[in-house]
């Protein structure tokens, strides 16, 4: 058994691409075994399944029987007026729809896994970089507007929120990671007033501050790292974008490729990074838009094969010991 770290990037429905890559991981002839998953939105979601204990396989029975059509949710008193409710939703929530689903169904399916809370997810590693108060199986990546800063849960709940992360919902910070903005309501996250000032702030998808935060778990103690950190993204190994270029020559248009360039920017400095390249799964889904609510079930087993097929390839390449002696290959 192979012990490695692992960094999901976001990619809102297309979820299916992380965890064929994964499958492929799980099932190498050395199985690889995940002390610590890392995400953001698509991947916060895989992410926390992995995380609470379930079988790679059980994480792509879940998946498959998700019907992302709910994630359309309505709300308020025009949601039963067709196209209505989701410009109400826009125009007074932020978000066409409410993401009450995505919240129900991400904590329903963790509580049914044991994970209420993060105390329920800490990880005992006395050999690690870490400070204790960073020891959890878990790590989401989410975007707090409200002050402009990135999170990173359960880590900063204390420093920044001023909330006990052994007392705070796993749930929520995955709910919150994936609002996707402009299709998602913002999140409205529960803050300790008497050390912020504020008793509430509002959150949005982690892709806006960071996407792929393939460093995270890298150590800094000057010490070797004792195992891997390795990361699945869900597109080409490409720095700049082709085949989606649009003019921008309408207000839509321009929001879109405006939210496309923040949510890469941030990491794109990982992939041209040979070090990081080196380390990391590609997988092509830019046939699929990452707000594509109604997928069918070949188009996830389509997302899937790629995402084996990808991780497959990458295991053929891929050298731990070469990789620590600074051989990144071509």
């Amino acid at each position: 058994m192979a012990d490695a770290d692992l960094v999901l990037e976001g990619g809102g429905v297309k979820g299916s691409g992380l965890v064929g890559a994964v499958t492929a991981l799980a099932g190498h002839t050395d199985p690889y075994s995940f002390h610590r998953v890392a995400g953001t939105s698509a991947g916060a979601i895989v992410a926390g399944l992995l995380a609470s204990g379930m079988t790679v396989a059980r994480v792509k029975d879940v998946m498959d029987g998700l019907d992302f059509a709910k994630f359309e949710d309505e709300s308020g008193f025009m949601a039963h007026l067709p196209g209505l409710g989701q410009s109400a939703g826009l125009l007074f929530h932020e978000g066409l729809f409410a993401g009450g689903f995505l919240h129900d169904w991400i904590s329903e399916t963790l509580a049914g896994e044991g994970v209420y809370t993060w105390a329920d997810l800490k990880e005992e590693d006395p050999g690690s970089a870490l400070p204790p108060g960073q020891r959890y199986k878990l790590v989401v990546i989410v975007s707090d507007v409200s002050r402009g800063l990135m999170l990173r849960l359960p880590w900063d709940y204390e420093q920044l929120l001023g909330v006990d992360p052994d007392t705070a919902s796993v749930a929520d910070a995955i709910r919150a990671s994936a609002s996707i903005p402009f299709f998602f309501r913002p999140w409205k996250m529960p803050i300790n007033a008497a050390v912020t000032g504020h008793d509430h702030i509002v959150c949005a998808d982690g892709g806006l501050l960071s996407n792929f935060p393939m460093a995270i778990f890298d150590r800094h103690d000057g010490q070797p790292s004792r195992w891997p950190t390795l990361g699945v993204k869900l597109s080409g190994q490409t720095s700049i974008r082709t085949a989606d270029w649009a003019p921008d020559n309408s207000n839509v248009q321009l929001a879109k490729s405006l939210l496309g360039t923040m949510m890469g920017a941030h990491d794109r400095s990982y992939v041209n990074d040979p070090q990081a390249v080196s380390r990391t799964i590609f997988v092509d889904t830019t046939n699929y838009r990452a707000t594509d609510f109604h997928l069918t079930q070949e188009d996830k087993e389509i997302m899937f094969s790629k995402g084996q097929a990808s991780g497959q390839k990458f295991l053929t390449t891929w050298d731990w010991d070469a990789w620590k002696a600074g051989d990144y290959g071509n």
